[in-house]
Formats: C-alpha cells, structure tokens, sequence
C-alpha cells in the first residue's frame, strides 16, 4: 500500500511539473490575430487607441512562471514570444513615432520585468537567446523594424518550435525585402553580418548556411554585399500607405 501510494504520489507530481511548465498563449495569440496582418505588420495605431488589450497581455506574461529545469524548446519560446511582445509594447509606450531608433537607447532600455529584475531587448537576445545555441532565433524576434523578420501571428510553442524555427528561416531569408539572392551575388540583411559568429557554428560560410534555406542555390564564390538596414516602423498603416522612412 505504501509502494502504490509512493508511486502515485510521484506520478502526479510529475504530471503537476509538466503541467506547471506547459505555457498556454491563446490569450496571446488572439492579440497577434486582432492586431497583427497576415503579412507580419503591426496596426500600432489600433493597439494605442485599445491599450487596454495590450495591458491584459503583458499583465498574463507577467504572471507566468519560468523554471530553471526547462528545455531548450520552453526556453525558446517562452523568450521569443516575450521579446516580441515587449517590442510592441515599447512602441505603444513611446507612440507615435517613425522608428524604434527615435527611443533613447530603445535596445538597452531596461522595462521587462524578469524575476526581480528588468532587463532590456538586448539582454533577452544576447544573454537568454543565445545562450540556446539556436541561430534561428534571429529570424524569429521582431524588433519592430521593416528589416527585421516580420512577426509571426502565431506564439511559439515548444512542441512545435522545431518546425515553426525553420519556417521563419526559410521566409527571411527567401523574403526579397530583407535579401536579394541570386546564383552570383546575394545581397544580405545584416543580421548576417551582426551574428556572423553564430551562423558560422556549424558551417563554412555564411553562404553554405542560407543555401539550407534558399529557393536560389547561390554558388560559393557568390560575391556578398550586406543591405542598409530599414528601421522605419513595422506599421501596417504605413504599409498600406507607403509611408516607410527611407534606410538608414
């Protein structure tokens, strides 16, 4: 009797720890569907005149819970989906504005709140992403920039990050307003440029990557040129309208 009770108390609080460190992001994602367009831009404007909407979302990731024992996946996730939320939220907070780069140190800022702690964008890049060895990530964090990987409408999951990871790479760097590839010359976003080092992990060139995902195979004497970056905002309004500022 004892054993069976030993046994099911380890069973259930093994299924509590599972359950506990399982993130459910509908509400999150009924935030992206209202807010965000099919083709990754960001209505600012409507989410300013509703910021109700955008408190209930930051409040719930505020209230979720990290554990130090997660995977690389929950981890992941969990982290691209703070950093993309938190961007918008610093857009709103500043709103309106053209760009990202009109916040006084916009990257560096600390105001999302980890533990007892805040920490900016590039503490959730630098110091939590990257420690997961995933380069992929780049292509999935949305710093609020034409230039930058548009935002997915979809949180990220653990159990299905894998695939939705090499989705976004395959749409970046397929996509021609971030890169223009051809078999002899690429030109690049300088994502590649600024994360050389973590794209070169496993591979010879920053060429042999991108032909992982390239519809274009590119020869590997291909000459490389990096793009200017376009920090104008990721606005849909201002999509729609052609409004973009001009690369900088």
């Amino acid at each position: 009797m004892r054993k069976f009770i030993l046994i099911t108390t380890v069973f259930l609080l093994t299924q509590t720890t599972a359950f506990s460190q399982y993130m459910n992001y509908q509400f999150y994602e009924d935030f992206l569907f209202t807010y965000v367009s099919e083709d990754g831009y960001v209505d600012y404007d409507a989410i300013y005149e509703n910021q109700t909407d955008l408190r209930k979302v930051i409040d719930r990731f505020e209230s979720l819970e990290t554990y130090p024992n997660w995977s690389k996946n929950q981890e992941l996730s969990h982290w691209i989906n703070i950093y993309n939320v938190y961007s918008i939220k610093l857009i709103v907070d500043n709103f309106p504005i053209n760009s990202i780069k009109d916040i006084s140190q916009s990257f560096d800022l600390r105001f999302i709140p980890v533990k007892n702690q805040y920490v900016s964008l590039n503490y959730i890049e630098k110091e939590i992403l990257s420690k997961t060895l995933d380069e992929r990530a780049h292509f999935a964090i949305n710093c609020a920039s034409i230039s930058c990987p548009n935002i997915n409408r979809v949180p990220f999951y653990a159990d299905t990050i894998e695939n939705q990871l090499e989705v976004a790479a395959k749409n970046f760097i397929n996509n021609t307003t971030k890169n223009d590839i051809s078999r002899k010359e690429v030109k690049l976003s300088k994502v590649f440029d600024w994360f050389a080092s973590d794209f070169l992990k496993n591979n010879a060139s920053i060429i042999d990557y991108i032909n992982k995902y390239a519809d274009t195979r590119i020869k590997d004497n291909a000459q490389i040129e990096y793009l200017e970056y376009n920090w104008s905002l990721n606005s849909q309004v201002k999509f729609v309208n052609k409004e973009f500022l001009a690369s900088n």
